[in-house]
């Protein structure tokens, strides 16, 4: 599980836990078929019975952990990131690109004619003009 992100080692690990508790489950009722046929002991059934349930919680135990790790992968994985845009001459100009490359001409819209500067009154140096 080394060098694996989050997401799969709760995979992983329930994965390991349902085969662990299959593999017990299905050998303790093989040999549990073998004692009852060739008159086992109570402490052999006693340990049948503690394998098989062990083999039991093992296996309730992985699916337990892949649905919780299922419903908490979206938490998990990390925001994505806005992939930098490299703009092209044409569209650094404001130009909208055609299909084939080029760039299409945009209208500029025309502004309003603005009013006339008001005229500048310039006076040799020493008049002084009265306030009308």
């Amino acid at each position: 599980m080394w060098g694996e992100s989050k997401q799969s080692t709760s995979a992983t690990t329930s994965l390991i836990y349902i085969t662990l508790g299959g593999l017990i489950d299905v050998w303790s009722v093989v040999y549990w078929f073998y004692l009852r046929n060739h008159g086992g002991s109570d402490i052999a059934y006693l340990y049948v019975a503690g394998f098989f349930f062990t083999g039991l919680v093992l296996f309730l135990i992985g699916l337990a952990v892949g649905r919780i790790g299922s419903s908490a992968r979206p938490a998990e994985t990390a925001p994505t990131v806005a992939t930098p845009i490299i703009m092209s001459d044409a569209v650094a100009t404001g130009a909208p690109a055609i299909a084939n490359g080029t760039a299409a001409a945009i209208p500029v819209p025309r502004q309003a004619p603005s009013a006339a500067p008001a005229p500048t009154v310039t006076m040799p140096p020493g008049k002084i003009v009265p306030n009308t």
